[in-house]
């Protein structure tokens, strides 16, 4: 049997061979990397990590107003960058550390959807994209390394401010690396795998900057104070000591020599005392061994094979935006290194008017000689010429481009699939990429964060061409914690935290979606996974979570006909003392507030549309303010503990005048508004009878009939409002709080509901909240002002399967493009668009024991008689439907709703029983 032979390797295990050749990172100072290629001075660089948007998605006039916005950041430069894109696997440590770590009654939820998601990442790529851009500064002149550092420091803060202006004109938004940024991005480039399980830390770096290591334990004691009485001591001893004699002044100079020649010999054999740990130090792999086809890597624990692939073929048209479909390929470990080099006008005239005079000679040689001139050369002739004149207009530049693909693998296996499908993508867009034989170690170098081509093979481009190389774009919008909201197309996942104050404006977010289309499943599936962290409050007016408050051992609090169980009165409770000096100002005007919500209350209770005059609004603000005054609160807030009032003496001082009782002076009621209430009065306890001693609480209003919803709607709404304003109060850290308003168009149809939770979407930040509503009724939500503003406030946005009805009022509020209009109409259930800053696919996905937990429908949770009656009641509009004419008058809805009111008259004299 023939062993073919193992190619030739160069090998470089010694530390001072790789750090001489492959390391460029010497020091970082003030978010500044240093870097040595061999000269006598320094090399500065700055980094900027880029958030992306998701091209492929916008409409057409969205992508050309991008590239244009592109066009004019090329322009703009006039000194070349690197663009570097990293395709990494999702790090789920973290995530899955978390998850196994909830105890209580949310540890079987929790481990189950942790195993579901460690198989989902052992069945697809799970990749997380990220986008940097390199900036050089200038060469410096001087060679005193600290008047060299100040002035790059000064020059990259000027030019990256520059740089983050023409970026948001695109759309996008970055930040600037700090220092342990700087190394760790550095250290992954190297050894990606010892970046994930050992990162650089911050006191590693403190090391590396403060000199030699001292023990804790010991006294710190400054050099210099310990060596100057030393020196003192021998300075005094010479001073003191005898001339010496003849023989001792010999002894002496032999001594001299004799050391003299140590030294000799000690400099000839270069013997070197190590230095102190460096930062070089902390980034350098144990060895690389260079072969034809790849490098190989070894770290600390493992080894990984490296290949780079250089763009050597363009095709003649390329569409703007070509390079997404090679950057969303669904594959990790994958680096894209872009070198953009600005040319000067003159030296590309120059180059174009060689070109130029050659393609004319060619033509004039073929017209000589009687043959057909090529039809490719004059289309070349053509191109040179309007370039020069656009060059010589100022509305063009010519750029050098090189762009290079970094491949990685565990094995050589793994190495040459994962290339081979990068090739395939790359061919499939008619470019070609070919792998840089035995200079993969040079490839290594150009993809790294440096700026520096050192491969070469670029090509040269004008404005816009290049532009057509647009980069950043991706639908990744994971955050490092939080929890799993779905999954990319593509493979990766959407893991956010909604209380991030650093990367989210607020934790507000709206979901629009058709009936069916998941809407419910996808909330209680999120809401179950945050519920480890935070308080969940639904309002649920078709008892949807019912099932699900059982399993999360939740709190069902169940809002009928015969009772609201809410006093909406209440203010703070007893053991919240407002009259400390630490309260706010948000809280003095808390009272004010208190009134203002309760007389939007009444108006929603008394009034037809829910809008009382102006004089009728009035005399219920006298008679608000004498309740309160009857209880002794008022608008001192430190009587604003004592025992509230409730609906029933309200209702005794409004209508005191009927009665001929003059003790409160509150007039005649001449509006008859007493009378309206009084048929309410049964809805409102005495005292509140709901506590909030739960993480998960479930306000069930299915029972109410369609004239109380929006009153059950807004009570609760209220209610939670102020227990959370009451719970900021206590000097303790308090959990944040999801408040979910399931369909909020029922409180949307009235103008005060909707300006209710209009403010209440405007300031539950503060408290620490998220106000989150769904609603399946887009056009009655988006046709208010209200409705824009909350959808305004709401930094998260889910658009799930629409109604063609409905699709053209969301596509306007949303400018959506046709191909997102398209996804929309034609959505699965689970899948939709989701957007933080720019809109991206994204199914939701559960483990089997959140999809029992969300999936389980209402017949399912009804009791034997409330079963047993459903039963007869659709078996009753099934007979109506059978026995009905086709020409009968009477719809069947209105028949439906009539057998159903006949149903609750029947349940409702059974419990008077």
């Amino acid at each position: 049997m023939s062993i073919a032979p193992r190619p030739p390797s160069m090998m470089l295990s010694s530390p001072m061979n790789i750090v001489n050749t492959f390391i460029r990172l010497w020091d970082v100072q003030g978010d500044v990397a240093c870097l040595g290629f061999g000269q006598k001075t320094m090399e500065y660089r700055g980094i900027l990590q880029i958030n992306s948007i998701n091209f492929s998605l916008m409409s057409e006039e969205e992508q050309e107003a991008i590239i244009e916005g592109f066009k004019g950041f090329l322009n703009g430069l006039s000194y070349p960058i690197q663009i570097l894109i990293r395709n990494r696997p999702h790090n789920l440590d973290n995530y899955l550390n978390m998850l196994d770590s909830v105890k209580g009654t949310m540890a079987p939820i929790m481990r189950d959807h942790a195993n579901f998601v460690r198989v989902l990442g052992s069945r697809r790529a799970l990749v997380k994209r990220e986008f940097y851009i390199i900036v050089p500064a200038d060469k410096q002149a001087t060679r005193d390394k600290t008047e060299a550092l100040i002035n790059a420091q000064l020059q990259l803060s000027l030019r990256m401010e520059e740089l983050l202006r023409q970026l948001e004109r695109m759309g996008l938004t970055g930040r600037r690396l700090n220092d342990i940024e700087i190394v760790q991005l550095y250290q992954s480039c190297y050894t990606p795998w010892e970046a994930r399980l050992r990162p650089v830390t911050e006191k590693m770096i403190e090391g590396a900057h403060g000199g030699p290591t001292v023990s804790a334990f010991e006294p710190q004691v400054d050099a210099l104070t310990a060596v100057k009485p030393a020196l003192q001591s021998d300075e005094e001893a010479e001073n003191d000591a005898a001339p010496l004699t003849a023989r001792e002044r010999r002894a002496k100079r032999q001594q001299e020599k004799k050391q003299a020649k140590l030294k000799a010999r000690d400099k000839k054999q270069k013997e070197k005392i190590p230095t102190f740990v460096n930062i070089p130090d902390l980034i350098t792999p144990s060895s690389i061994q260079i072969f034809p086809s790849y490098i190989r890597v070894d770290g600390e624990m493992d080894h990984e094979y490296v290949r780079t692939l250089a763009m050597a073929s363009y095709p003649r048209n390329a569409y703007p935006g070509w390079f997404d479909n090679i950057i969303q390929v669904d594959e990790p470990n994958i680096d894209f290194s872009i070198h953009i080099k600005p040319l000067s006008p003159q030296q590309v005239a120059t180059s174009l008017g060689q070109r130029a005079v050659e393609f004319r000679g060619a033509a004039m040689v073929a017209q000589r000689q009687g043959r057909t001139p090529d039809p490719e050369t004059a289309i070349a002739l053509g191109d040179v010429e309007k370039l020069r004149e656009n060059i010589a207009r100022g509305t063009e530049r010519v750029f050098s481009i090189a762009a290079f693909v970094q491949v990685r693998g565990r094995n050589r296996r793994e190495l040459t699939e994962r290339s081979n499908r990068i090739t395939g993508a790359i061919r499939s867009s008619d470019f070609r990429a070919l792998p840089a034989h035995w200079q993969h170690h040079v490839g290594l170098m150009s993809c790294l964060p440096d700026a520096n081509n050192q491969l070469g093979r670029s090509r040269l481009f004008g404005t816009g061409a290049a532009s057509t190389f647009y980069p950043f774009t991706n639908s990744d919008i994971s955050m490092e914690s939080g929890v799993m909201f779905g999954a990319h197309p593509n493979g990766g996942l959407i893991i956010l935290n909604p209380f991030d104050s650093r990367q989210l404006e607020n934790a507000n977010m709206v979901v629009f979606a058709k009936s069916g289309s998941g809407k419910s499943f996808f909330l209680k599936v999120v809401t179950s996974r945050l519920l480890s962290d935070c308080n969940v409050y639904v309002i649920d007016p078709e008892a949807e979570y019912g099932n699900m408050c059982d399993v999360v051992k939740g709190q069902n609090v169940r809002l009928a006909s015969e009772s609201l169980q809410i006093n909406p009165f209440e203010l703070y409770g007893s053991g919240t003392n407002l009259a400390d000096e630490g309260g706010t100002k948000d809280e003095i005007n808390f009272f004010r507030e208190k009134l203002l919500n309760l007389l939007t209350l009444l108006e929603l209770l008394l009034s037809d549309e829910g809008v009382l005059p102006q004089k009728e609004k009035a005399f219920l603000y006298r008679c608000l303010m004498k309740t309160y005054e009857n209880r002794g609160i008022t608008m001192d807030r430190s009587t604003h503990h004592r025992v509230p009032p409730n609906m029933q003496e309200f209702y005794v001082i409004m209508s005191s005048a009927l009665r001929g009782d003059e003790r409160f002076g509150m007039g005649q009621d001449t509006y008859g508004l007493s009378e309206r209430l009084e048929r309410y009065l049964h809805l409102f306890p005495t005292r509140t009878r709901v506590v909030l001693n739960n993480r998960f609480i479930d306000f069930n209003i299915r029972e109410l009939n369609d004239a109380l919803k929006p009153i059950g709607l807004f009570l609760i709404a209220d209610f939670l409002w102020t227990k959370i304003r009451q719970a900021r109060q206590a000097k303790t850290p308090q959990p944040n709080t999801i408040i979910l308003i399931d369909e909020a168009w029922l409180l949307m149809q009235f103008q005060q509901g909707a300006k209710f939770l209009e403010e209440m979407a405007r300031r539950i930040r503060k408290y620490g909240g998220g106000l989150w509503c769904t609603t399946q009724n887009s056009d009655d939500f988006l046709s208010s002002d209200e409705g824009k503003t909350i959808l305004a406030m709401s930094t998260m946005k889910f658009l799930m399967k629409q109604d063609p009805s409905t699709i053209d009022s969301v596509t306007n509020t949303f400018h959506l493009s046709p191909g997102q209009r398209a996804f929309l109409l034609g959505a699965r259930r689970g899948e939709g668009l989701f957007s933080i800053k720019s809109w991206t696919q994204m199914e939701v996905l559960s483990s089997p024991m959140e999809a029992k937990m969300a999936n389980t429908t209402v017949v399912s949770r009804l009791s034997s008689a409330q079963q047993a009656a459903l039963d007869l009641e659709q078996n009753y509009q099934q007979a109506q439907a059978y026995e009905s004419k086709p020409n009968s008058k009477q719809p069947a809805r209105e028949t439906g709703q009539l057998n159903a009111q006949m149903l609750v008259d029947d349940k409702s004299i059974s419990s008077k029983k």
